[in-house]
């Protein structure tokens, strides 16, 4: 393990800790190891003392708020480009490929969590908006425009389960994307049809 310098040790006593902390869990979390991120593994990392961690996260549980919360922020980052409905799903779908574990991890948040913890309810707040914006744009009252966000992300979130999970057809990311946009209404159909997101052996039980 590298040996910390005076310098390096005043700057985590300043609270570089807490983001040095994140974003080693952030790279952990985009490798293709799948070893879970722990504190005790984390502070290992950055060579700082577990207990470290433990003043800025308490657990493993107010850590993974504080990684979800950054994924939330690199979520909304990336769907604050689209301009509408299909832009926004194909972009939220993407995201969620692309982190896999990352966003295992963000969607794992219990309500409380977003209730408790201001950092991650204002980056899930973030995706939020923007989504009431492009789904939900002439929403004739707030419930409607709930309800039409929650239904899109319902059908979204499962369908990239599925995929994900491999109860689908295999297809590439960007093929169950571009049929996702499809079944949400959100694309037209191919001319000769709907792609069968089921298996050969299932055709004859489909509409």
């Amino acid at each position: 393990m590298p040996t910390r310098t005076g310098a390096d040790r005043d700057t985590y006593r300043h609270g570089d800790v807490r983001r040095a902390a994140i974003e080693a869990g952030l790279a952990q979390l985009s490798s293709e190891t799948a070893s879970p991120v722990t504190l005790r593994g984390t502070a290992r990392q950055i060579g700082v003392a577990h207990h470290a961690l433990s003043h800025h996260f308490v657990d493993k549980a107010g850590f993974e708020r504080a990684l979800a919360a950054a994924g939330f922020e690199s979520l909304a980052d990336q769907v604050e480009t689209t301009d509408d409905a299909a832009g926004f799903v194909a972009a939220y779908a993407r995201f969620a490929l692309a982190h896999a574990r990352l966003y295992d991890v963000m969607m794992r948040q219990p309500y409380a969590a977003f209730e408790a913890d201001p950092t991650l309810r204002a980056a899930s707040g973030r995706v939020i908006g923007k989504a009431l914006a492009v789904l939900a744009p002439n929403a004739p009252d707030a419930e409607s425009g709930r309800r039409t966000v929650a239904r899109a992300w319902m059908l979204t979130h499962g369908g990239i389960s599925l995929h994900a999970t491999g109860v689908l057809r295999m297809r590439s990311d960007e093929d169950f994307v571009a049929e996702l946009l499809r079944i949400a209404g959100l694309a037209p159909d191919q001319p000769e049809g709907p792609q069968s997101i089921w298996g050969d052996h299932n055709e004859e039980h489909q509409p």
